[in-house]
């Protein structure tokens, strides 16, 4: 079944929901990048780096562009489910550890790492695509809070759930390394 929305349209819709937001707030180096390059960019680390054609359906793509909307937007899921369908949604709440726009929405840590242990070899794939994102940005610019919090958690939690994926395990063990050597 094909989508009834493009990628450009859930890419405006992500840019829109992101609107006014930078990336890294708060821990200096990337205070006017605009937020939407990280959606982007895990978008294209399944897109142009992942070798499994998987990676490129329709709404794996839309999903790494909406990942943190629902977290970091005010954007309710009632709304993303009326544009871009259910399964892109539940995909977009795995991921989400709370949803701005819902009280009370709001997953503890081993909730979110359970959720996501559950879910879909894809939604986990998204997750790591995000990671790596995150982790690429903090080989670029200062965050070191993320750095640690990132070294103890990624080897222990996200890794084990794509360690199918030989691709992306790869990428994250790599990225770790990297990341150690900078924040020892």
């Amino acid at each position: 079944m094909s989508a009834i929305w493009t990628l450009d349209e859930v890419d405006a819709f992500a840019a829109k929901a992101h609107a006014g937001q930078t990336r890294n707030g708060g821990e200096g180096g990337a205070a006017d990048v605009p937020y939407i390059v990280h959606p982007r960019a895990v978008r294209d680390v399944l897109l142009l780096e992942h070798p499994s054609a998987a990676m490129h359906e329709p709404w794996v793509l839309a999903t790494a562009l909406l990942h943190d909307v629902l977290e970091d937007c005010q954007v309710h899921p009632d709304d993303m489910t009326d544009a871009f369908g259910g399964n892109v949604c539940a995909a977009v709440r795995a991921l989400s550890k709370e949803m701005r726009m819902v009280d009370g929405a709001t997953k503890t840590d081993d909730q979110y790492w359970s959720v996501l242990g559950n879910a879909p070899l894809a939604i986990r794939q998204i997750k790591a695509a995000d990671r790596i994102d995150n982790l690429r940005s903090c080989l670029k610019w200062p965050r070191d809070r993320l750095a640690r919090k990132y070294l103890v958690e990624t080897p222990v939690k996200l890794m084990p759930l794509v360690v199918d994926d030989g691709w992306l395990y790869a990428e994250l063990a790599d990225l770790l390394a990297k990341v150690r050597r900078m924040y020892p």
